[in-house]
């Protein structure tokens, strides 16, 4: 072991290292709080200088428990503070986390600028000796291919100037069970005291176990893993959920049964489409990847060719039961609960409610939107604001689309909302949040995704 990894060790392990946090997003601040909360001063880093002034002011904007309720006292207590300087941040800190996002482009081929800036900004400042941890998501390769070469322009070596580690991140928004510091970290460095070191310090700031791999590619792949792996499976269930409700079987039944096998069976739900901020956009990285290596992923492909269908199909389906009681969409009156990807959350980041607004504007529908969570949506360049409750947005309606899964509509009065709407009123549950029997009870037509 080099002195420079015996002296960063020594410092992780009695809390005298600072941490700068790059970017201070969804990942990002988590991090930060985590990090302060486990001892160590915490200097956060963002071009955005209304969330620098946020985080100033201990003001948390991201939807996570866990930093609304530790990041204002750790604010006052010196241990967090943000600034818009990488170079501010950068030198005056030890370890280094890079958490800028890693978009798509236009293409939809990877977007790696924001990536590629810091480590251009970073490799200017690394005076002294600096472990660097990139948790942004990319494929296999960038870390040791695109990342490292960039910190070395300016001279800087490995081991000398730094130690270098991918750590992918693994925060699921708006998830209240799991968090930044119960779930479990991977860690790959360029070498073995690079992965020892930031091992050492995950260790230190995490209550989860940190798993070891053995370089910073086998990390990202891991993260691509994860992600794909879902993306799949999603597609898998939507697509049987689509040839069920045609077959005539409650394909949503089938999935709960399968789910008693103790073994080889892990449930997912169809919905009206993918939504969030990863799922959507990472299994790409590695797409763009493999087309480079030759070896075009088809399974991936064909899975974005279902996931992309399933608002089209909540529309036609919608369309089709409309038809056969003599009304029309260009006719109706359609109301879509939730505007955000997913239940208890605000972010509204490919979710398949904008492709729905979409759809039902084409189909020149009467349209009103309500989501607790969300005041308004730009779609196409139209607004669409948000009804002041789930009761009065469906006031004269024809159609009602539970489009995102949040608890409130789970439990509001199916008859009340009932008594409100127009004759033959539908209630096309996208989530399954609803039992049929009631719905049916209340005197709604019911649709819902996988069921017949």
């Amino acid at each position: 072991m080099n002195e420079n990894t015996t002296a960063m060790l020594d410092k992780i392990r009695s809390k005298k290292v600072k941490v700068c946090v790059v970017g201070l997003g969804y990942v990002g601040v988590p991090l930060a709080v985590a990090s302060a909360e486990a001892g160590f001063v915490v200097v956060g880093v963002d071009v955005d200088k209304e969330k620098v002034s946020m985080i100033n002011k201990g003001i948390c904007y991201v939807e996570d428990a866990y930093s609304e309720r530790h990041l204002p006292d750790l604010v006052r207590a010196g241990l967090i503070s943000a600034t818009d300087s990488l170079s501010d941040g950068a030198t005056s800190s030890d370890i280094l986390i890079v958490c800028v996002p890693t978009p798509l482009n236009a293409k939809s081929e990877p977007d790696l600028s924001f990536l590629r800036s810091v480590a251009r900004g970073l490799s200017k400042n690394l005076a002294g000796f600096k472990l660097v941890i990139v948790e942004s998501t990319s494929f296999p390769g960038t870390t040791k291919d695109i990342f490292q070469p960039l910190l070395e322009r300016d001279g800087k070596k490995p081991e000398k100037d730094f130690a270098l580690v991918y750590s992918p991140e693994r925060i699921d928004y708006g998830n209240a069970k799991f968090g930044v510091r119960n779930i479990p970290k991977v860690v790959g460095g360029i070498d073995g005291e690079s992965t020892q070191l930031g091992a050492e310090f995950y260790k230190a700031i995490l209550e989860a176990p940190v798993v070891t791999v053995g370089s910073p590619s086998v990390a990202e792949a891991t993260k691509m893993l994860e992600n794909i792996f879902r993306y799949v499976n999603i597609a898998l269930v939507n697509e049987l959920a689509v040839l069920h409700e045609t077959l005539g079987v409650d394909f949503i039944e089938a999935i709960n049964a399968a789910a008693t096998k103790p073994f080889g069976f892990m449930p997912h739900y169809p919905g009206p489409g993918v939504g969030g901020h990863c799922i959507p956009k990472d299994p790409f990285y590695l797409v763009f990847k493999a087309k480079q290596a030759g070896f075009p992923l088809r399974l991936v492909s064909a899975s974005k060719a279902v996931n992309k269908m399933m608002p089209v199909h909540t529309i036609e389906r919608l369309g089709s039961t409309l038809r056969a009681s003599k009304r029309s969409l260009a006719s109706a009156t359609v109301v879509v609960w939730g505007l955000a990807y997913k239940g208890e959350v605000k972010d509204t980041r490919r979710s398949p409610s904008l492709e729905i607004l979409k759809l039902l504007k084409q189909s020149r529908a009467k349209i009103r939107v309500f989501d607790p969570y969300v005041p308004r949506v730009v779609v196409g360049g139209r607004a669409y604001e948000s009804g002041s409750s789930e009761i009065e947005s469906v006031r004269d309606a024809d159609a009602l689309i539970i489009a995102t899964a949040h608890n409130v509509f789970r439990s509001v009065d199916l008859s009340k909302i009932r008594s409100l709407m127009r004759n033959l009123p539908i209630l096309y549950d996208t989530r399954n949040l609803r039992d049929q029997r009631e719905c049916e009870e209340a005197g709604f037509t019911y649709l819902a995704t996988g069921r017949p």
